[in-house]
């Protein structure tokens, strides 16, 4: 990782930044198929030739490739409907809140603390997560999302924004989504949501020791 240069440094960031913000749009409960559409079919394009690219790197990136020739079958509400069931199961069953994991509850003093860091990039939750608190899965992948991109948009910062990432990923992410996911293995039904939810856990495991070696590639602390 040390030997990569700037360029493909910039292009791994970005490509990052694609994955984590189709994890944000997966854990976005599907209403309707126009939901489905906007939030993962219109995206399939883009993940798959980034997985494609990703997959020496990351060997989850099998399974998110298999996630999405799931999604494209999904054409009508008889392929829709179990998977928003599965959504139910896991919205009720397993909480995808990072405060819920640590304590049993919707913690105020988690999603107080991930404002602030938030706030920090002048970032709120907009109407596009409807609603949701600060330490639901999709807005922090979301927050992810933007690290990465702002690493491959903003050159000069780029050092900042990788150590941002490191500091997130070992003090939210990868103290919860592991956890979330194994209770949620246990409750959906789809193959769909299944290898989600693999992937999910994986990517961020993985995803971690990336991050430390493009952080150590950039000189960072």
């Amino acid at each position: 990782m040390e030997s990569l240069d700037p360029q493909a440094l910039k292009s791994l960031a970005f490509s990052r930044s694609i994955i984590y913000d189709f994890l944000a749009s997966s854990y976005i409960y599907p209403y309707r198929l126009s939901d489905f559409e906007r939030l993962i079919k219109s995206r399939i394009g883009r993940v798959r030739d980034v997985a494609r690219v990703l997959v020496g790197l990351y060997p989850s990136m099998n399974d998110l490739i298999k996630l999405l020739g799931l999604a494209e079958n999904v054409n009508d509400y008889n392929a829709l409907t179990p998977i928003q069931v599965d959504f139910t199961r896991v919205d009720y069953g397993a909480i995808p809140y990072e405060g819920y994991t640590h304590t049993g509850y919707l913690d105020m003093n988690t999603e107080i603390t991930l404002k602030r860091i938030y706030a920090d990039y002048n970032l709120v939750v907009n109407k596009d997560f409807r609603d949701l608190r600060g330490d639901h899965i999709a807005v922090e992948f979301a927050f992810m999302s933007f690290l990465a991109y702002k690493e491959y948009d903003d050159w000069s910062s780029a050092v900042k924004y990788v150590e941002e990432e490191d500091y997130f990923i070992n003090n939210h992410l990868i103290n919860w989504v592991p956890i979330f996911v194994s209770t949620s293995l246990k409750l959906v039904r789809t193959d769909y949501f299944k290898l989600l939810l693999n992937f999910t856990r994986d990517f961020v495991v993985q995803d971690r020791e990336v991050i430390k070696a493009v952080r150590d590639a950039y000189g960072g602390e």
